[in-house]
């Protein structure tokens, strides 16, 4: 039977390496994936490179006598939420305290890591994988937690396994699009007009896939991305939810139990990363002002299955009312338009965002005047779609090598 800590991700920070790898073994039979960095500056470089599930911390390491409480600082100041286990020593207990109080989530003697060590990290990441999607449901942009809160309300295991693979594709689309937004255009091996005249799940896997491969692809995306498929294993687990979706969807398929069970876990360990680093809020630009250095624009921001709440961003350069952006931490926001665009909905008159779902298909094959074709991000029905007439194929088609 495969351990829950198969293949999650844990960052461990301590100086002294030969120690530190003795006491992980029990993680790493678990099958899980170490990184082991020497102080507390190393780890924080780890965290902005990649997402990781956990981190381990060792109270007594650079950059100063206690660096792992340096450490917790710098994770509460950026306000991270990934859960950390401090592994402290003897005479250390007020810094234990210290760490608690600045968020760690547990701690452990060093003298008993190696009976206790595999527990109390299975105990952690299971608590955090049950509150996942409720709090991805409630706290990501809208095209990714409307379909996570209709996964979370079905009950029927067939229709449960059809929500959640819609529910990854939600994640895989939303990565695609930011992709595609933040990184100069090149031809993505694999990907024809054809293939982005209607894309699925396999197609919007291929993207993020030939993206994280590619040259110049921003930090935004593949911290997205990782949260998906953070290695080549990962990678393979995707790509395997693949025929069983394109099997249910042409009534090919006879899905099994286990099939839910592993796509479940799946989405509750994205849900976790992308809880843990940070995905960025999904804002739509209203009015903007200058104040003699920097644009100061209102913003909506589409965050869950509610209504857009308003907010305010400062940016370099000004912006077009209407423009979907991607605001992320330290960077200046990724405009997603025309990927992700506006409209106003009838009869209610009410603003809506969309986002690239395909062509609308007319007669023969798709070419030069065909109206990229939009799905509604807080969607209610697979089919619910619009179409954007004055957006046309060249938005999309320096992506596959077409003029």
């Amino acid at each position: 039977m495969t351990h829950p800590l198969a293949d999650i991700q844990i960052l461990v920070a301590d100086d002294q390496a030969d120690v530190a790898k003795t006491l992980c073994i029990p993680l790493r039979r678990a099958k899980a994936r170490l990184t082991f960095v020497g102080d507390g500056q190393a780890a924080l470089n780890a965290l902005a490179a990649q997402p990781f599930d956990l981190i381990l911390i060792d109270m007594k390491m650079p950059p100063e006598e206690w660096g792992g409480l340096w450490l917790l600082r710098q994770l509460h100041a950026q306000g991270a939420r990934i859960p950390t286990l401090v592994l402290s020593g003897e005479g250390a207990k007020q810094q234990v305290k210290q760490a608690l109080r600045l968020g760690a989530t547990d701690w452990i003697d060093k003298d008993d890591a190696d009976q206790e060590l595999l527990d109390r990290v299975t105990t952690v990441l299971a608590s955090h994988h049950e509150q996942s999607l409720i709090t991805a449901s409630e706290q990501f942009p809208t095209p990714i937690a409307s379909r996570l809160a209709r996964y979370i309300r079905t009950t029927d295991p067939e229709k449960r396994l059809t929500e959640g693979l819609h529910a990854l594709e939600s994640v895989l689309r939303f990565a695609a699009v930011v992709g595609l937004s933040s990184t100069p255009p090149f031809a993505l091996p694999g990907i024809t007009i054809d293939k982005l005249s209607a894309p699925a799940m396999g197609t919007w896997f291929n993207v993020c896939t030939a993206l994280a491969d590619g040259p110049g692809a921003s930090s935004s995306f593949r911290r997205l991305f990782s949260c998906v498929a953070p290695d080549s294993a990962a990678r393979q687990h995707v790509q395997n939810f693949i025929p069983i979706r394109n099997g249910i969807f042409h009534d090919s398929a006879d899905p099994r139990p286990e099939d839910l069970m592993r796509l479940d876990a799946h989405l509750r360990r994205i849900a976790h990363r992308m809880i843990s680093c940070g995905v960025g809020e999904l804002a739509v630009a209203r009015s903007m002002t200058y104040d003699g250095e920097m644009y100061v624009v209102e913003v909506l921001n589409l965050r869950g299955t509610g209504k857009p709440s308003p907010d305010s961003i400062l940016i370099s350069t000004p912006i077009v009312s209407g423009t979907v952006m991607l605001v992320d931490k330290d960077v200046e926001p990724i405009l997603l338009s025309p990927l992700m665009t506006t409209a106003t909905a009838e009869p209610s008159g009410t603003g809506q965002c969309l986002q690239f779902n395909g062509f609308v298909r007319g007669k023969g094959k798709s070419g030069p005047t065909s109206t990229l074709k939009f799905a509604r991000t807080n969607v209610t029905d697979e089919h619910d779609s619009a179409s954007h007439p004055s957006l046309t194929w060249p938005a999309v088609a320096a992506w596959t090598g077409h003029p």
